[in-house]
């Protein structure tokens, strides 16, 4: 099957306006193949405390050379429930007056709140953040980000960065300048601002230069009770106690340093059985709750993508998963069940929340894409009829009755073949989603110059009586046959010319 959507451009990734409760975290322009019409989609991110219900964009279209084209055009995104970090917006096509446009700007006016109160944009310029840089970037040396990890913490990745009114955590979370401590890990602004390079790489060689010591102590320690060992066995017994104590202690800390490790390379569920071997030792615990948070956070981000890259950390090595498997359904399950066993971990039962609405809409999704294949490659009636019960499962989700109305049309065309009426493109059918009403039209006489007005008054009172009886036994049989099938009643509508005018006569039971 062809690709119904063609990307035409895309927008600068994380566009920001000072003060602004949101980001723009993407945007990209389509083109329907099957329509010509041209839409625009945003993924908007909350990054405040305060729960989203709704916004307000601006979308200006702009031709082949960033011109504006026509008027810019207002949309509202409502019934949202958006936390903080939570995205919304990437699966409404907003569509765009001007099939000519190949580029545009979006601004975002207003957001609405859960408690209702109201943010306006100042008319500050959307601009693209940086990204947060990796903490082997900012310092490309391993042990100095080491020293940095233990000053703040194992599980920094990015060096702190502040930029307009935010400013990335180490954790790698952006926060408002308003907030003094990170909404992630709680880390202060002031500790990390305050950050004295040179005093680290002080740190940094004088914990070397203790090693080092250190390491040739424990040598030395070593050859020395080799050697009394071979002198006084009681004294050996004493030293290997206590070396065993010092060795428990070292043990410790290189299982403790080696669960690090595991949970910055992405083993989360090792990292965690690492740390949770460790009993209570330091903040042990903690850290193996810390590793299945972040891996339910990589799942969301496999959810949103659908990539296989996921597959890892929901398939045990050497098991297969089917090749038509919905991905994304998989990561937010998962998702699910972790958050909701962290419980009052950090913000995991929100999270739980907003993994249960994308998996709503990653199956509303894959619903949607096998009902495309069906009304594409159907060959049977039960083909359509079953795209039609899809579509009044999963509600109004992106043009769902239009695929409705597209379902029926596909239903009448098999019905036509089975009432020998196959050939006869008179005959069409249309499905009205508001109303639940399946209309079948006649074309009683393409091109015709009379008016139905002009055709009621050419015709005498029998002829119009048969007319209107035959209409009614076609409704008869249409509205058995559709009640039947779709549950859905039949009105029949006779047309002079269905493409100039009203219908002459309907008939709605």
């Amino acid at each position: 099957m062809s690709e119904r959507y063609a990307r035409l451009s895309s927008l600068p990734e994380n566009l920001y306006s000072v003060g602004s409760p949101v980001i723009i975290a993407a945007g990209a322009l389509l083109k329907d193949n099957q329509t010509g019409k041209v839409l625009a989609q945003l993924k908007i991110r909350n990054i405040q405390n305060k729960t989203i219900k709704a916004a307000t964009v601006t979308i200006t279209p702009l031709d082949t050379v960033n011109q504006p084209l026509g008027s810019p055009v207002d949309h509202q995104y409502l019934d949202l429930n958006a936390a903080r970090n939570m995205d919304f917006g990437q699966k409404v096509p907003i569509s765009l007056p001007d099939a000519a446009t190949r580029a545009f700007s979006a601004t975002v006016t207003q957001v609405i709140f859960s408690d209702n109160s109201i943010w306006t944009s100042s008319g500050a310029p959307w601009e693209p953040l940086s990204a947060p840089v990796p903490l082997l970037n900012a310092f490309l040396d391993s042990e100095l980000i080491k020293q940095y990890q233990i000053k703040f913490g194992s599980d920094c990745k990015f060096a702190f960065k502040a930029e307009q009114d935010l400013w990335y955590c180490s954790c790698g979370a952006l926060n408002h300048r308003s907030e003094e401590s990170c909404h992630n890990c709680r880390r202060t602004f002031a500790s990390l601002s305050d950050l004295d390079l040179e005093q680290l790489k002080a740190d940094r060689d004088e914990r070397l230069q203790r090693e080092s010591a250190e390491k040739a102590v424990a040598e030395a320690k070593a050859k020395k009770t080799r050697k009394l060992a071979m002198i006084l066995v009681p004294a050996a017994i004493v030293v290997i106690v206590a070396g065993s104590l010092i060795f428990g202690s070292i043990k410790n800390s290189s299982a403790y340093n080696n669960a690090a490790g595991l949970l910055a390379s992405g083993d989360y569920d090792g990292a965690a059985a690492a740390f949770e071997a460790l009993g209570d030792y330091k903040d042990s615990a903690d850290q193996a709750k810390q590793a299945m948070y972040d891996k339910a956070m990589a799942l969301m981000s496999y959810g949103e993508s659908g990539s296989d890259e996921g597959l890892p950390l929901i398939v045990p090595e050497g098991e297969a998963i089917s090749s038509d498997a919905n991905l994304s359904k998989l990561y937010y399950q998962e998702a699910i069940e972790i958050f909701e066993s962290l419980d009052t971990y950090k913000d995991s039962r929100k999270m739980a929340d907003s993994a249960q609405y994308y998996l709503d809409q990653s199956v509303k999704s894959g619903a949607y894409n096998n009902v495309l294949e069906q009304l594409e490659n159907g060959q049977y009636i039960e083909d359509y009829i079953d795209a039609f019960w899809t579509l009044m499962d999963i509600g109004d989700y992106e043009d769902s009755q239009g695929l409705a109305s597209l379902a029926v049309s596909k239903i009448f065309e098999c019905i036509k073949e089975d009432f020998g009426i196959g050939d006869d493109d008179r005959w069409k059918a249309t499905y009205d989603a508001e109303n639940q009403l399946v209309t079948v039209a006649y074309n009683m006489s393409p091109g015709s110059a009379l008016t139905p007005e002009e055709f009621l008054s050419s015709v005498d009172a029998n002829s119009r009586a048969g007319i209107e009886a035959s209409i009614q036994d076609t409704w008869y049989v249409f509205d058995d046959v559709f009640m039947d099938y779709l549950g859905v009643p039949c009105q029949v509508c006779y047309y002079l010319d269905w493409d100039n005018g009203e219908p002459v006569f309907t008939y709605a039971g």
